[in-house]
């Protein structure tokens, strides 16, 4: 999530949260610093010859094979699995946990997300709703090519696509943003460099399509 879209939501989100209770705002800033934490860094200390080149992670014969066969995987702490492609990596975090990455070996693309529990009162309809106006409304200023409700049962969020003049930090995006019946927030983001993002682009919606809520 970038600065525009940090902005975005706590504006939308003003004039509901000035009436809710402080634990509220300490929640909010979990989420920022979980958001913060996932997204795609800079690699230090290339030469000026590499700067252009996209930073792949480690191919096979540096860093090990990926998975032999697609992998689903169960959360062991809230009710969603998802799928991971044949090929792909785990380079950090539990597979099961609150946090992981996965990447494509010898590639930019990267599959991550993370989750964080919202006090009782934290206004989800209304959060989802300012998340996703926004979102319309710079989609007409380029930084998205694709922005969508997306609903599965009682979770409720939204899905954007990033353009590759505008993306986040150099990488182009897809994100499902979205909260669960018990105020839960997940974030579920697939990434690569522009510049790859023609070539893995139906890897990376099969991954975010293959998330699924048993309740």
């Amino acid at each position: 999530m970038g600065s525009g879209t940090r902005f975005w939501l706590l504006t939308g989100l003003m004039v509901v949260m000035l009436v809710a209770p402080v634990a509220v705002w300490a929640q909010w800033g979990a989420i920022q610093r979980g958001i913060e934490a996932t997204r795609p860094q800079p690699v230090q200390g290339l030469k000026p010859e590499e700067q252009s080149a996209p930073h792949n992670v480690a191919d096979e014969s540096v860093a090990g094979p990926g998975l032999a066969s697609p992998m689903t995987f169960q959360n062991a702490q809230r009710p969603f699995s998802y799928t991971i492609p044949a090929g792909w990596r785990q380079e950090s975090g539990n597979p099961t946990g609150d946090r992981v990455v996965f990447m494509k070996p010898g590639t930019t693309a990267s599959f991550n997300f993370h989750f964080t529990q919202m006090v009782p009162s934290f206004p989800r309809k209304a959060a989802v709703d300012a998340g996703y106006k926004q979102a319309k409304e710079e989609m007409t200023i380029g930084k998205y090519m694709s922005v969508k409700r997306r609903n599965q049962g009682n979770v409720i969020g939204w899905e954007t696509i990033e353009t590759a003049e505008k993306g986040s930090g150099g990488f182009q995006r897809i994100q499902w943003q979205c909260y669960d019946g018990q105020n839960y927030y997940y974030s579920f983001m697939t990434a690569c460099d522009p510049r790859q993002f023609p070539q893995h682009r139906a890897a990376m919606q099969q991954i975010i399509d293959s998330v699924r809520f048993s309740r």
